[in-house]
C-alpha cells in the first residue's frame, strides 16, 4: 500500500468560497484515488480558524488521518517573530507543535511522497530532509503562487517589502531546487521557474487547475442575456480583488454611467468588506439605481453567469493563474482583463488585455455593441 504525507498551508476543501482551497482538495484526492489503487493519506493542515471550521468535508472523509492545526491572526504574528529568519510568508506556517508532530508521522511511517500544497507549507522541509530516505521518498511542492513574483510588484511602493524580497528569493530558490518535483498551475509559472530560479524544466509539471463543477452547466442563451451588464466573479475578502474593484469603480465604471446610465456590474462572491458594500450603496444612492450589485456567498452563480453581457478582471495585484479568467472564459463570456488577471491564459478570441483602466471605456461599449443580444 503506498503511503502519502499531504501537508497543506490552507484547508483543501470544496465548502471554502476561494480556489485555492479546491485545487488543494483535487490534488488530495488524486493521490488518495490514484490509478484506483489502495493509498493511505495522512493530512496536516495549518490553516485560518475559519477554512478550518468550513472544511466539514475533510473531516468525513480523512477523519482518522486528519491532522488540523487552525491559526488565528495572533499565531501568525508569533510565528513571525520567533522564526525572524524565515521570511515573513512562510514563517506564519512554522509553528512547533506541527513540526513535532511531523517528526512524530516520520518515525513511525515510511512515506512514498511527502506533497507540500502551496510553497508555505514547505517551511517544513529543512526538518523533514534529514528524516527521510531521499532515495526512497519523493518530494513535491505545489505552487499556486510564486511568492517572489507577488512581492516583487508590492515592493515597487514600498521600501520595506522591496527588502523581503531578497530574503524571498534566495529562500524560495532553496525550496524548489530541493525537492523532487514541483507543480505549476501554467506554462507561464513554468517559464518564471526556470528563468528566475534555474530550475530544470524536467522537474516540473504543469497541472492546470479543475474549473468548477457549475461551468459545465452554463447555457448562454442570447435572448435571456442583459445587454450592459458586467460580472466580476471572485472571493470578495481577498484584498487583491477588494482592490480590483474600488479601482475599476473609480477609473472606469463611473465615467461609464456619465455616457450611458443603462451599464450594471455583478460583483459575485463571498463575504464582500464594508467598503465594498458602502461603495454599492454610494453609486446606487447616486443614481437612484441598482447600478452596482454585491452578491455575498452564493450557493450557485449559474444564473449571473448566463445573463451577465461580459466578464472583467481588473485586477492590479497577484500572481499565478486566476481561475475567475478561466471560468468565465469557458462559460462563454467576452472578458477584459489586466495583465496580472490574464496570467497563464492563453489569448482567445473573448479574451481583451489591457492594463489601462481608462481604455477599458471603449473596450466595453464596443464590446456591449458587438455582443448585444
Amino acid at each position: 500500500m503506498s503511503k502519502i504525507l499531504f501537508i497543506s498551508a490552507h484547508a483543501p476543501t470544496n465548502l471554502y468560497p476561494q480556489a485555492g482551497q479546491k485545487i488543494a482538495l483535487n490534488h488530495l484526492e488524486e493521490y488518495r484515488y490514484h490509478n484506483n489503487t489502495s493509498v493511505d493519506v495522512d493530512v496536516v493542515v495549518i490553516a485560518n480558524k475559519a477554512e478550518i471550521k468550513a472544511a466539514t468535508d475533510l473531516l468525513d472523509k480523512y477523519r482518522n488521518h486528519l491532522f488540523l492545526y487552525p491559526l488565528t491572526k495572533s499565531d501568525k504574528i508569533i510565528s513571525c517573530l520567533t522564526n525572524l529568519s524565515i521570511p515573513f510568508k512562510f514563517s506564519t506556517r512554522y509553528q512547533t507543535n506541527v513540526a513535532d508532530k511531523i517528526q512524530e508521522l516520520l518515525e513511525k511511517n515510511t512515506y512514498d511522497s511527502i506533497h507540500f500544497e502551496y510553497s508555505h507549507a514547505a517551511v517544513y522541509l529543512d526538518l523533514i530532509k534529514p528524516l527521510i530516505n531521499s532515495n526512497y521518498t519523493r518530494t513535491v511542492i505545489n505552487i499556486h503562487d510564486i511568492v517572489t513574483q507577488s512581492f516583487l510588484r508590492k515592493s515597487e511602493t514600498n521600501f520595506i517589502l522591496g527588502v523581503e524580497v531578497a530574503r524571498l528569493f534566495k529562500f524560495e530558490k532553496k525550496l524548489y531546487s530541493n525537492v523532487n518535483q514541483l507543480w505549476v498551475l501554467s506554462k507561464k509559472d513554468r517559464d518564471i521557474l526556470t528563468s528566475l530560479f534555474s530550475i530544470p524544466e524536467n522537474k516540473i509539471i504543469i497541472k492546470p487547475p479543475q474549473l468548477s463543477s457549475f461551468i459545465s452547466k452554463i447555457k448562454r442563451n442570447p435572448d435571456k442575456i442583459e445587454k450592459k451588464s458586467l460580472l466580476f466573479w471572485a472571493a470578495m475578502n481577498r484584498p487583491e480583488n477588494e482592490q480590483a474593484v474600488i479601482h475599476f469603480t473609480q477609473k472606469c465604471f463611473i465615467k461609464l454611467l456619465k455616457i450611458d446610465s443603462e451599464y450594471k456590474l455583478y460583483v459575485v462572491g463571498s463575504n464582500p468588506s464594508g467598503k465594498i458594500i458602502n461603495l454599492q450603496n454610494n453609486i446606487n444612492n447616486n443614481n437612484n439605481n441598482n447600478i452596482i450589485i454585491v452578491t455575498g456567498f452564493v450557493e450557485d452563480p449559474t444564473p449571473y453567469f448566463e445573463k451577465a453581457q461580459i466578464g472583467i478582471v481588473p485586477l492590479l495585484q497577484g500572481a499565478g493563474i486566476k481561475l475567475k479568467t478561466l471560468e468565465m472564459l469557458a462559460a462563454g463570456l467576452p472578458v477584459i482583463s489586466t495583465n496580472i488577471g490574464a496570467e497563464g491564459v492563453e489569448l482567445s478570441e473573448n479574451m481583451f488585455v489591457n492594463d489601462n483602466l481608462e481604455q477599458w471605456l471603449n473596450l466595453i461599449i464596443d464590446l456591449a455593441k458587438k455582443n448585444n443580444p
